[in-house]
């Protein structure tokens, strides 16, 4: 099934509240912006502990060519989500480390060695309204997505998207590591493209 979608939000967490489990945060800093016009895939889910989610998308203009944009975030919370903790990184990627053929996507990069990628650990209190970040180490990051007839959506958590412009996509299959961590098989992922859209990533702290 294909939709026609004028607001994605992806974030971590996303699998837990689709099971019911929802939070209430406020929208804090931003922690970046990127452009698309161009292919697209995403990936959300949760192995009973830990919520990933991981987008990456293109940018093509007449002007400038193309860039390729990837962020990815993972979390765990406790059983009250009064604390949650995980990793967020974010930046451009080479552009032959993600590709998009019919009903396939894969994605394949190391995040050690893009520049200016930015990968960080992060603490979200929701008791005392906190979030400290440290410095992390990125890695390789490996998926593979295959189209398939299932619809699905996703919700926001730490991380929330703000989105504007176009986006035309597909459910799918995703297989692969972030960061060496195998993905869960419950998730909700999607094969796509976007078309003169902007995405602004804010905490929610």
């Amino acid at each position: 099934m294909r939709a026609m979608e004028s607001l994605r939000v992806c974030a971590a967490v996303a699998t837990i509240s689709l099971l019911g489990a929802g939070v209430a945060h406020a929208t804090g800093a931003e922690v970046t912006r990127f452009k698309s016009n161009g292919a697209n895939a995403s990936h959300n889910s949760f192995d009973g502990k830990t919520a990933y989610d991981l987008g990456v998308s293109t940018n093509t203009q007449a002007s400038s060519g193309t860039t390729t944009f990837l962020s990815f975030d993972t979390q765990t919370c406790a059983s009250d989500f009064s604390v949650c903790s995980g990793i967020f990184g974010f930046g451009n990627i080479p552009n032959a480390d993600f590709s998009v053929n019919g009903a396939n996507a894969t994605l394949n990069t190391n995040t050690n060695t893009n520049s200016n990628f930015t990968v960080f650990n992060y603490v979200q209190d929701n008791v005392n309204n906190t979030f400290t970040q440290t410095p992390a180490v990125g890695g390789i990051v490996a998926i593979s997505w295959k189209k398939n007839q299932r619809e699905s959506t996703s919700v926001s958590g730490a991380f929330s998207n703000s989105f504007t412009g176009e986006q035309a996509s597909d459910s799918a299959t995703a297989t692969g590591t972030l960061l060496s961590v195998p993905l869960p098989a419950m998730q909700s992922s999607f094969i796509g493209t976007m078309k003169s859209s902007q995405t602004i990533i804010n905490r929610s702290k």
